[in-house]
């Protein structure tokens, strides 16, 4: 298979974001279903992704894929897709702006290329190695966060105890930072690339939150560590250098 581009996966990433937007804007119509406690899946969700899944295999013949809504076999050491189509579909299904599209290309387990989009606001950020990053298709240059206000992202799952993710967030507090929780990992590492964050860390989110993010954030010129936990679970740090 030809190594995907930036422009390829764009492409597709827009014709995902406009599906989940036309899905967003009957809103009252969504089928939601609760796939385990506090995690929900709606048919946008599974409509997303497999325009993701189409999508991308017509484009690169024998892909594998990995997607949140329909698995494939994919680890940290494999080279393939990991996609997540609505992530932050709490968010989505209660009609707030902060959810993402994620597609993520690794070879050999390293994050090569990646797309992520922020239908509600018009953007799709991506990146491919030694690339630099794109916004809505353009290059652009570095865009680190101001020195004040500190403010910081992390995320909450149902694999780390909310008690170790609040000792997380009153030690950055004791250090300066306003801590946000958007509950959207990929909205939230898109947010710091574009220097609106000083980092986002989270611990046991799944490969497809962080497939496309780590090579957006490193090539918008951050510092990202992402290690196995657990089968299927991922932590994530991600942060501008010096200034955490």
């Amino acid at each position: 298979m030809d190594l995907p581009t930036p422009g390829q996966i764009e492409t597709i990433m827009r014709r995902a974001a406009d599906l989940a937007m036309a899905h967003s804007a009957m809103r009252d119509t969504l089928i939601v279903d609760e796939k385990s406690r506090g995690q929900f899946v709606t048919n946008a969700d599974i409509e997303v992704e497999d325009l993701l899944r189409g999508e991308i295999t017509a484009a690169f013949k024998g892909a594998r894929i990995l997607g949140e809504e329909k698995g494939g076999a994919l680890d940290e050491t494999a080279t393939g897709w990991a996609i997540d189509p609505i992530d932050g579909t709490t968010n989505y299904v209660l009609g707030l702006p902060i959810w993402g599209i994620s597609a993520g290309y690794l070879q050999n387990g390293r994050s090569v290329l990646g797309a992520i989009a922020l239908p509600e606001l018009g953007l799709l950020l991506s990146a491919e190695a030694k690339g630099g990053l794109r916004v809505n298709g353009q290059p652009v240059a570095q865009r680190r966060p101001l020195r004040a206000p500190k403010l910081i992202a992390l995320g909450e799952n149902d694999f780390e105890a909310g008690s170790d993710t609040d000792s997380r967030a009153q030690l950055f507090r004791a250090k300066g930072f306003a801590v946000v929780r958007y509950r959207c990992a990929v909205f939230s590492l898109a947010s710091a690339a574009l220097g609106r964050l000083s980092g986002y860390i989270e611990h046991g989110c799944g490969l497809w939150d962080v497939a496309a993010a780590e090579i957006i954030c490193r090539e918008a010129g951050m510092t990202v560590a992402i290690r196995q936990v657990a089968p299927g679970r991922y932590s994530v740090d991600a942060r501008w250098p010096d200034l955490i």
